[in-house]
């Protein structure tokens, strides 16, 4: 490979690295993962947590199979809740414990302090109603799973300094799941599982930009030294 396209090949991965990190479109992960628990008797498995973008779409549904609802004799069933519907997505300002400043500077190895630190605006729970049908219509002896977070402590503005607990959040809630089954197409609803719901960010499999620009200037490095090498041995066969 002659010099001309060395550089070539190098100035067009600087040329979209560049454009990957300012580009408005850039996919970063944003999406959020929902299930729900097991409660007052009744026992949940296996289960597919929904995936619930930053909008509120649902683009991935909740399917899972419960038994021992009540009345008795206890039963076994299976839905799928939230196929093209949208719930309310909360977000607020969080900060979180994690380790900060390192406390035994030149020693190993090291020991940072807990620290409360700013995770900015954050998707913290959804609110809403999902039903088994595509639309909010419960269907003729459908289910609906209505979703709540009450309960809420926001200690956002308090918390600063050190912190104990790491990662403990400056938001809490309690998230309340509630399923129930029309009767007959009658309108009436039974209570099948009252009980919470787990929320939580899905993995983010898009690199960070920190890590876009370390892979960059690597990238840099490389094409400078492979440059240098050629050069050398140019003026060696010289």
């Amino acid at each position: 490979m002659n010099k001309v396209s060395i550089v070539g090949t190098f100035k067009g991965v600087v040329v979209a690295s560049v454009l990957a990190l300012i580009s408005p479109n850039t996919s970063w992960a944003d999406d959020h993962l929902l299930s729900v628990n097991s409660g007052g008797g009744v026992t949940v498995s296996a289960q597919t947590p929904a995936v619930i973008n930053h909008a509120g779409a649902v683009t991935t549904p909740l399917t899972f199979t419960f038994t021992g609802a009540p009345p008795p004799p206890p039963t076994t069933d299976t839905v799928t809740l939230g196929t093209s519907q949208t719930v309310t997505v909360v977000s607020t300002p969080v900060k979180m414990c994690k380790p900060g400043t390192r406390i035994n500077k030149g020693q190993n190895p090291p020991v940072f302090q807990l620290e409360w630190l700013d995770q900015g605006n954050t998707v913290v729970g959804v609110t809403g109603t999902l039903t088994s049908g595509t639309t909010s219509t419960v269907p003729n002896n459908g289910y609906r799973l209505t979703l709540t977070m009450t309960g809420i402590s926001d200690t956002y503005a308090s918390s600063n300094g050190s912190c104990t607990v790491s990662g403990q959040k400056t938001f809490t809630y309690t998230a309340g799941a509630l399923l129930e089954r029309q009767t007959g197409g009658s309108g009436m609803f039974t209570t099948k599982l009252n009980s919470t719901y787990n929320f939580w960010n899905a993995t983010n499999t898009v690199p960070e930009p920190g890590t876009v620009l370390l892979m960059l200037m690597g990238l840099l490095v490389l094409g400078w030294t492979s440059m240098k090498r050629m050069r050398t041995r140019r003026g060696i066969s010289a």
